[in-house]
């Protein structure tokens, strides 16, 4: 895997799906509908828009994802690309599913709290990259990019190994935690705490490994 697979048929997929889901909002929902389009940290709606422009977010957040992506594979030189193209790849659908999942719940007002919905959208980012991240090599796009991984390829590995599987285990525990409580300001710590303490706990471990080597 050499290059970065935007325009794939599941990156397609996911795009058709959250147009069609836009279309079926359109028809649904009531022209002078006001739709919330932001949450406080008790997961109640703080911020509406009208129909129109509420229903376009989520479709414009995708496109502009995928011009990002785009322009990463275009401009960008191979050989910095090469190291993060595991992840990179990986990454884009899964953000395209989670715009896909606010937009499903968005239209069709199903009875999950929003909360949840970001939590598991962040989990299986965080398994997904987790997984990903042992593959990944010294690059300037992604990964625990320290003065310690970078000098030093056996550090970064085993740093990404170490912090691969603890974003998974943390990607795994959040999706417990909302299956226990949908209590928005316990999920948002929760989503905070997944994501901050596996790269916490990864760049202990790099300069650990370094201090180490340094003996």
């Amino acid at each position: 895997m050499t290059d970065l697979r935007v325009f794939t048929r599941l990156n397609h997929l996911l795009l058709s799906l959250i147009a069609v889901t836009t279309i079926a909002g359109v028809m649904r929902i009531p022209p002078d509908a006001q739709l919330p389009v932001h949450f406080d940290l008790f997961g109640q709606p703080d911020r509406f828009a009208g129909r129109d422009d509420a229903l376009i977010l989520m479709p414009a957040f995708g496109l502009g994802v995928l011009v990002l992506f785009w322009a990463i594979g275009r401009f960008s030189h191979p050989q910095r690309l090469a190291g993060g193209i595991y992840v990179l790849n990986a990454v884009l659908p899964v953000l395209l599913a989670m715009f896909l999942a606010f937009q499903v719940v968005l239209v069709f007002q199903f009875d999950f709290a929003i909360a949840r919905v970001a939590a598991w959208s962040v989990a299986a980012l965080l398994i997904v990259l987790g997984n990903l991240m042992p593959k990944s090599q010294p690059n300037r796009y992604g990964g625990i990019r320290l003065k310690t991984t970078l000098a030093d390829p056996a550090n970064w590995a085993a740093t990404h190994r170490f912090t691969g599987l603890a974003m998974m285990i943390s990607g795994g525990l959040l999706v417990i935690l909302t299956l226990i409580t949908g209590e928005a300001p316990i999920v948002f710590v929760g989503v905070l705490a997944a994501i901050i303490l596996p790269l916490l706990l990864g760049v202990l471990y790099s300069w650990r490994m370094a201090r180490r080597g340094r003996e």
